[in-house]
């Protein structure tokens, strides 16, 4: 009995398949890293981490959670249901026919007012947890809130708790 050995050729246009999928794959992959390399879709200009979070990273792991804690477990902070409520009512107004200035005005305060509540409770939260800190606590605080400054907030400081 003699082997006959079949030898299978991947046609042409799989390659060029394959070639062009891995060219979009690349491509995407270069949008998604220069994006990110360059501080988001708004070059670094939005909101991102605002001034309050690289305070709260810099924290110990208790520390962090202690504020965290603060704000979900205050029960006078509006919730999901208000924030969806909100954005319900925005949507209505958008969809109206006559665009009423006031009403929308009127919204975006509300979810400023919002937002300041919780800012109110983070930051008392945060500036208790600061000010049981010891000397040597804060002095050792501050230089990992260094690092979280001038990583521009991308990840956790090193494991120091």
């Amino acid at each position: 009995m003699t082997e006959t050995t079949i030898e299978r050729r991947c046609p042409l246009w799989v390659k060029i398949l394959l070639g062009l999928s891995l060219a979009v794959n690349l491509a995407i992959v270069g949008l998604v890293g220069g994006v990110a390399w360059r501080g988001g879709p708004l070059g670094g200009k939005g909101p991102g981490m605002g001034y309050a979070m690289p305070y709260v990273l810099a924290l110990p792991h208790d520390d962090r959670r202690a504020v965290f804690g603060a704000v979900r477990d205050n029960a006078d902070l509006p919730g999901r249901g208000a924030r969806r409520a909100a954005y319900r009512d925005m949507i209505a107004l958008l969809q109206a026919g006559a665009f009423d200035r006031v009403a929308v005005s009127a919204v975006l305060e509300r979810q400023a007012r919002d937002v300041g509540q919780v800012q109110m409770v983070a930051q008392t939260a945060w500036l208790d947890r600061i000010a049981a800190m010891t000397e040597g606590e804060r002095s050792a605080y501050a230089e990992r809130l260094t690092e979280v400054v001038s990583r521009g907030g991308r990840g956790r400081p090193g494991k120091r708790d």
